[in-house]
């Protein structure tokens, strides 16, 4: 079994940068050997390329969905109904691009989870999460950091995936 953790996001835009913060900070710590961090500012079909092969992504995330900003969610692939980056007029979402790797006969992941911090805000330039952004990027670091090590959702997640 081998897992990708994808950290995504645009790293001038304040706190869409949540997702690559959090990978840069996991890389600094001992992972599994079958465990990869990586970075990603794409989305939409050119995921396909990034998640083959896989057999467990771990996707992170900033999102605005109404929440308060800071929190943290657990998600399945097919419950993300994600943000910008995975679905709009010139890209498709996470669940479709799943979906046409595995019509194509591609090694798809057999688990995507996505953790999403709910952002504060994804609009102005800037290389600093807000406050309640990056306490999560902390905590998701070792939820994330755990689940890698034991293989289990993190108790105070399991509620929300």
């Amino acid at each position: 079994m081998t897992t990708l953790v994808l950290g995504m996001g645009n790293p001038i835009l304040s706190d869409d940068g949540l997702g690559l913060v959090v990978a840069r900070r996991l890389r600094e710590l001992p992972m599994p050997q079958d465990v990869e961090v990586a970075e990603s500012e794409v989305g939409g079909l050119r995921l396909l390329e990034l998640v083959r092969g896989f057999t467990k992504v771990v996707i992170i995330d900033a999102l605005r969905s109404g929440g308060a900003p800071g929190e943290i969610k657990r998600l399945d692939a097919d419950e993300f109904r994600g943000g910008h980056r995975y679905g709009s007029a010139h890209s498709i979402h996470l669940g479709t691009v799943l979906e046409l790797g595995r019509e194509l006969g591609l090694p798809m992941p057999a688990e995507v989870v996505v953790y999403t911090v709910e952002a504060l805000d994804v609009e102005t330039f800037g290389e600093q999460l807000s406050e309640p952004v990056a306490a999560a990027a902390g905590r998701l670091v070792d939820l994330i950091g755990d689940e890698l090590a034991t293989g289990v959702c993190p108790a105070s997640l399991a509620a929300a995936s």
